[in-house]
């Protein structure tokens, strides 16, 4: 049986960021649009839209990339942005990194990683 080593990591991440990373991603995913069609579409080094999509990177999307990804979506500017307010101005992720399986059942070097929990930031409360 295969087994993967799965990793538990907490990030502090703006509130906004994570909603609009989380909405790209999901344009993204309905688009069938793979991570790296899009940083090629939005003309950015390779690996760009993977490493915001990790959380455990520093990228992050700024304003200027709302028009790229716009554009690479065929879609309007506020399409790309979150559908919610966000509530909190920091946020803590608990997120679990696990290796990919691969087709032939064997553990793949690349990860995934996945939102467990989103919490307020301690000094948020109250």
């Amino acid at each position: 049986m295969v087994t993967t080593d799965d990793e538990l990591f907490f990030v502090e991440i703006s509130h906004i960021d994570f909603l609009i990373i989380e909405r790209v991603k999901s344009l993204r995913i309905a688009n069938k649009m793979t991570q790296l069609q899009l940083t090629q579409k939005m003309k950015l080094a390779d690996g760009f839209v993977s490493k915001v999509e990790t959380y455990t990177e520093r990228a992050k999307y700024s304003i200027r990339h709302i028009n790229l990804i716009a554009n690479a979506l065929n879609c309007k500017i506020q399409d790309v942005l979150p559908l919610e307010q966000p509530k909190y101005d920091m946020v803590r992720l608990t997120l679990k990194r696990t290796n990919k399986i691969n087709k032939d059942g064997s553990i793949s070097q690349k990860k995934t990683t996945e939102v467990i929990t989103i919490e307020p930031k301690e000094e948020n409360i109250g």
